[in-house]
């Protein structure tokens, strides 16, 4: 897996009256949709994935991290810990 690519920055319109952090929200959870595609090896899986608790995560689900942009990091992290079977 490369570094994080930026797909699209957060969108101002049209969900102009979400607030900043809401937007930048949807935006890691659909770059962490992305990379997960990308390393589980299709979108329904990476989907479910992201709702599920992972232990690498401390039993938190991805989507519930990606509030924060450290949260973000950390499941990018994750996968790719996944993608090059690296548990430990």
């Amino acid at each position: 897996m490369n570094d994080p690519q930026i797909l699209a920055l957060c969108p101002s319109s049209p969900q102009g009256c979400w607030s900043i952090d809401h937007r930048c929200f949807k935006g890691r959870c659909e770059q962490t949709l992305h990379l997960a595609t990308l390393v589980l090896g299709g979108r329904v899986l990476a989907a479910q994935w992201l709702y599920k608790p992972a232990i690498g995560l401390r039993h938190q689900s991805p989507c519930s991290i990606l509030v924060t942009r450290s949260g973000y990091q950390q499941v990018v992290t994750l996968l790719g810990r996944i993608e090059y079977g690296v548990y430990a």
